[in-house]
């Protein structure tokens, strides 16, 4: 495979950095309930975030070999990340909430091992962890506060959570492995992400006040969206627009833990209760200073060649 960095990827890495942040901001600078567009907006940073994680796992497995142990201190590190950040930037304790870098942390090697497995089994097992969703959602409700934040609630529980990280494996296949063979296909591919949006989100309205979250008409909408993306950014990602979402998505990691601080330590000391207006122009700020920021990490990257590895870990080299 003579692929060296997927551009596409980066984009929408950067592009789920953007709506995350305005999933985040507003528990600071808006009183709730928040308007539906602008929930509905953040929605799909999560489960883009970890999809793409998985398959950065296939990718970088295929083309650097790396094994088991490479995943497994990278998760580890990852889980450590999440630590600090509940603690110093939260100012919380560990394992509070099941937030996103704890189960991306936990899917790193349990997609290596997937990996392993065959395209029939992979593709069933990734159905049936879907499935399982809202049947374990009843199961857990009762049941250790502990273990049903880890199972089914909490921010990023393993069901359905997992679930987008092992179809990022699936779907690295299809990208990188069979890209050849699907070329010629796309129309097609483009009528079937319509029809699982547009399912799930029929599913997802009339079961909206009925079912636990996230619920199967989510994640069907979500991969929906998702697939939409790739094809959407697939078709011309050298467009001068992608340009920030391309860098941003170079260093997320860095990004992530720096859009947190700055939430946390400057934004929510300095507003609160503001109207939309205000909350929409400090999004704009927020997004063009970490843009900024990004291009910055972009030249000390290129700069800075000899760099330890928990610089290259933060920086996304």
């Amino acid at each position: 495979m003579q692929i060296k960095r997927d551009i596409t990827v980066d984009i929408l890495r950067g592009l789920a950095v953007v709506t995350m942040v305005c999933g985040n901001l507003p528990t600071v600078l808006l009183v709730e309930p928040y308007p539906f567009w602008l929930v509905l907006y953040g929605a799909w940073a999560a489960p883009l975030f970890i999809l793409i994680s998985g398959m950065m796992v296939a990718f970088t497995t295929q083309t650097k070999g790396h094994r088991l142990k490479y995943f497994l201190v990278r998760g580890t590190m990852l889980i450590i990340v999440g630590v600090l950040i509940e603690v110093v930037i939260l100012g919380s304790h560990p394992f509070m909430f099941f937030q996103i870098l704890y189960l991306i942390g936990v899917s790193l090697p349990i997609a290596y091992l997937f990996l392993r497995l065959n395209t029939f089994s992979k593709w069933t097992i990734v159905i049936i962890f879907f499935s399982l969703t809202p049947i374990l959602q009843e199961i857990f409700k009762h049941t250790n506060y502990i273990v049903h934040r880890l199972i089914v609630d909490g921010w990023f529980p393993i069901f359905p959570w997992l679930g987008f990280s092992l179809l990022g494996v699936n779907l690295a296949n299809l990208r990188w492995k069979c890209k050849s063979r699907i070329a010629l296909r796309k129309n097609v591919f483009f009528l079937i992400e319509i029809c699982i949006l547009t399912s799930g989100g029929v599913i997802w309205w009339f079961t909206f006040y009925y079912y636990n979250w996230p619920s199967i008409g989510y994640v069907m909408s979500a991969i929906g969206v998702i697939l939409i993306l790739f094809s959407i950014v697939d078709y011309k990602p050298s467009l001068i627009i992608y340009k920030p979402l391309q860098v941003l998505g170079e260093s997320s990691l860095f990004i992530y833990i720096f859009h947190l601080s700055l939430i946390q330590y400057v934004i929510a000391f300095i507003w609160s209760e503001v109207n939309l207006q205000t909350f929409l122009l400090i999004y704009i700020v927020m997004l063009l200073l970490m843009v900024l920021v990004a291009y910055g990490l972009r030249v000390l990257k290129t700069r800075w060649k000899s760099r330890p590895f928990i610089i290259r870990f933060l920086l996304g080299s």
